[in-house]
């Protein structure tokens, strides 16, 4: 075995607590010397640990690799055994992998896990460790939480930064803590200290982005958020609601519920999921207590598309219950982010039951061109595209229904007298 060195910084993760946060910028070695630790600690006693991160659709966005190269870097093949989707050590230590985002009901069905270390910590939602949290529950267990500082208001940042629990050892960690800080990535450093020192504090000094930076609706969120309109939100039941879809395929399927009173656009509800089949979310609609706008479910171009196993989406809908409008395919995206922009000046958020669609569109930002040190026109393809996607349509379709049309058709914003049906037909 090569001798193994840990920087002193990092002595605390041995110090028994509920919770250990490790954040800070680029640099500081905080992923590498927390899952080295937990390898070293895996050789002393048998453990359960599971290795997560808010999402996870295969193996390779894991950090098995990383676990890998250290066993082959440091000559721990002879003790941990390496398999497609578990590492197994000689004395039953067993390393696991899962996502949190989509895995609700595998996340609840953990028993026994001794640490559970998240990665990419920033990503994470409210809701999900409102799942994670009660399920490990193992006497003396841990849950490690590791992540580079982006907003103020991320869910990672409020509960294990600004709250204050004695139960959590926190530690802000840098590329000044990491006695092997690699030269190269020292001149890296260097030249955006230069070039930019505003994004160096961000970037290697894990300082929150104050520069809003690549963000698409950032802005606009915060100043929902300062003017108040993230709050709580009531359904009137006078006013029909109206869906805004984004279609899964091979990826997640994301809808938001929406009302207009007035002139302002009530945003009341969002839900996304994985893995499950149309008539899953057709349950999810239905089970709203909404009255709907006449074909008031909104849903992207590729919706009206046919394929080998059946009929479009737009038809299984209509054939399930479901009303809906088809949008014209976007011909340019740029256009659709612009108005969604102008929508979110009108809009209110309910803060509770849109939580994590609004995670979503805060962190939905433009892709870095490395080799133009520009942002690409178009937003990256990521965890936050789907929520983002659906929101954008959402805005297309109020700017029908608020213009009172659905495909040229007049739509009633009121229920008739007498009541309606579920579907406000």
């Amino acid at each position: 075995m090569t001798e193994i060195v840990i920087p002193s910084v990092f002595k605390f993760l041995r110090t028994p607590s509920r919770y250990k946060t490790l954040y800070g910028g680029r640099g500081g070695g905080k992923s590498q010397a927390a899952h080295l630790t937990l390898l070293v600690m895996g050789m002393e006693r048998p453990l359960r640990i599971v290795c997560g991160r808010e999402i996870q659709k295969s193996i390779k966005d894991s950090v098995h690799t990383v676990l890998c190269d250290m066993i082959r870097k440091y000559n721990l093949s002879w003790f941990y055994d390496i398999q497609e989707t578990v590492i197994r050590g000689k004395n039953g230590t067993e390393f696991k992998f899962r996502g949190l985002k989509h895995n609700v009901t595998d996340i609840k069905s953990l028993e026994g896990v001794d640490y559970f270390c998240i990665e990419e910590a920033e990503n994470v939602s409210n809701n999900s460790y409102e799942v994670l949290i009660p399920t490990i529950r193992k006497n003396g267990s841990e849950i490690w939480i590791i992540f580079n500082p982006k907003n103020y208001t991320d869910p990672t940042y409020q509960r294990f930064v600004v709250t204050q629990d004695p139960d959590n050892i926190a530690k802000k960690i840098s590329w000044r803590h990491n006695p092997f800080f690699p030269d190269e990535l020292n001149k890296e450093r260097l030249k955006l200290l230069k070039d930019d020192p505003e994004a160096c504090q961000h970037v290697y000094e894990g300082e929150l982005d104050t520069r809003r930076s690549g963000a698409v609706y950032a802005k606009q969120i915060a100043k929902a958020r300062e003017e108040g309109r993230i709050t709580v939100v009531p359904y009137d039941p006078q006013s029909e609601v109206f869906t805004a879809w984004d279609l899964g395929f091979g990826d997640a399927t994301a809808i938001w519920w929406l009302q207009f009173i007035g002139r302002e656009l009530r945003w009341l509800d969002y839900y996304e999921n994985t893995g499950e089949q149309l008539d899953h979310y057709v349950r999810i609609v239905k089970d709203k207590p909404y009255n709907y706008v006449k074909k008031g479910h909104f849903l992207p171009h590729d919706g009206a598309h046919g394929n080998i196993r059946g009929e479009s989406v737009s038809k299984q809908l209509e054939l399930q219950g479901l009303s809906n409008t088809v949008l014209d395919r976007e011909n340019d995206v740029t256009h659709g982010i612009e108005l969604m922009r102008q929508t979110l000046a009108y809009s209110v958020f309910d803060a509770k039951k849109t939580e994590t669609g609004i995670f979503a569109l805060e962190q939905y930002g433009y892709e870095w061109d490395e080799d133009r040190n520009i942002f690409k026109p178009k937003p990256k393809h990521d965890w936050t595209s789907n929520s983002a996607d659906a929101a954008r349509y959402a805005a297309r379709a109020a700017a029908r229904v608020k213009a009172g049309l659905s495909r040229g058709k007049p739509v009633s914003m009121k229920l008739p007298s007498g009541g309606g049906s579920w579907m406000g037909n």
